[in-house]
């Protein structure tokens, strides 16, 4: 990838976008293999002088391929929270759009979804490039179609009475062939549902841990629209997920007319203040890095993580992921172990900070369950430091 094509607009092929964030990024968040622990690369976030959209396009093809095979599949539920999501989801869609209806899944992760749409009696197919998928849904494979590769036009030649592409088209270097892929996809009496997260957030919050390597589109409301009028889908209806963080999409096959410019781009100028705010902290703290841990291996907490100077990085991650029990998170400053939680590896921990910000009334519980005596901190961008939950 030349420098130049680096300047270009995926939504509407504008030149000359600038930078407006630029940060080293680990490029896994979790990993099995040691040798995977040295890999970074940069991300450089420009903004479209045209239409306002923010974009990172400084990966190679290969390299985001690599990626999406070798990550470890992050989206099991393991709280409560996550269950619910589930449930609010398919309240949001309605039984009637699922039930007895065949559904196409763009993205499956570790199955979590297709399982739920199936008990539903859907007639479900995935496709997900994870080579996982097939052994995480073990003996529930027979009634789920697997597609195990990665989608996009030409991937299927059929339609769908609905399409589901949850948290995924953000990642998607070229995502205007890909999201007309999925426009393709859908019936003419069908739907799609696409779930994204909100550069809203991020520009309100400073939420620099949401801006990472597997990220290359943060969209806008008027990003969002123009990229499913561009494939054939008008906007019904969306709901909120995690305090706007996120935000699911219902959408039906149409042409609606939108406005190719954003009249009011996000700025994201409070990124880089509350990154330093974290960084200036972090430089200060003197806690044992072996009686220190960060909990939740999430694209979070292990962006959090990147912060720690070399030598001064907790040596464990503790995250309630079975998937991730043994396998390692990294940084700049180092390499963590995650472990379970448990009443001894707490006692052998004098902080936690809490990286899956999200969830940390759940968490806190958890320690306070456990009798966890020492220091919790947040780390939640929505504050304006590093700060003491107990």
């Amino acid at each position: 990838m030349t420098d130049a094509s680096t300047e270009i607009c995926p939504l509407c092929e504008a030149d000359g976008a600038r930078v407006v964030y630029e940060t080293r990024a680990q490029m896994f968040w979790v990993v099995a293999d040691p040798a995977l622990t040295d890999r970074f690369a940069t991300v450089r976030l420009r903004q479209c002088r045209d239409c306002g959209h923010v974009f990172n396009r400084e990966l190679a093809a290969e390299t985001i391929s690599e990626i999406y095979r070798r990550q470890t599949a992050t989206n099991r539920p393991v709280s409560a929270d996550m269950h619910k999501r589930y449930d609010t989801l398919i309240d949001f869609l309605g039984r009637g759009r699922l039930a007895g209806k065949r559904i196409l899944e763009v993205g499956g992760g570790t199955g979590s979804l297709a399982r739920l749409l199936a008990d539903l009696g859907a007639d479900v197919t995935v496709v997900e490039p994870n080579d996982d998928l097939p052994a995480l849904l073990g003996d529930q494979a027979g009634r789920i179609r697997v597609i195990n590769d990665f989608f996009g036009p030409g991937t299927l030649d059929e339609t769908f009475d609905g399409v589901i592409c949850r948290q995924v088209i953000e990642h998607i270097a070229d995502v205007r062939p890909f999201v007309r892929a999925l426009g393709a996809a859908v019936g003419s009496d069908g739907f799609a549902y696409v779930e994204v997260p909100t550069l809203e957030f991020i520009a309100a919050s400073g939420a620099y841990m949401e801006v990472h390597v597997q990220h290359l589109h943060y969209f806008d409301e008027a990003s969002r629209r123009r990229l499913l009028a561009d494939a054939g889908l008008v906007v019904a209806a969306g709901h909120d997920i995690l305090q706007g963080h996120d935000v699911g999409i219902l959408a039906h096959p149409g042409r609606p007319d939108v406005p190719s410019r954003n009249p009011a781009p996000s700025r994201i100028d409070l990124v880089v203040e509350r990154r330093r705010a974290h960084q200036d902290f972090l430089a200060a703290f003197d806690g044992d890095p072996g009686r220190t841990a960060v909990y939740g291996a999430t694209s979070q907490g292990v962006t959090f993580y990147n912060l720690f100077a070399e030598g001064a990085a907790p040596t464990r991650f503790v995250d309630d992921n079975p998937d991730y029990a043994g396998r390692l998170a990294y940084g700049a400053g180092g390499k963590a172990v995650i472990q379970p939680r448990s009443p001894g590896l707490l006692d052998g921990l004098d902080h936690v900070f809490v990286g899956a910000y999200h969830h940390q009334p759940a968490i806190a519980a958890k320690l306070d369950a456990d009798g966890f005596r020492g220091t919790v901190w947040s780390t939640d961008p929505r504050r304006p430091g590093i700060e003491r939950v107990r």
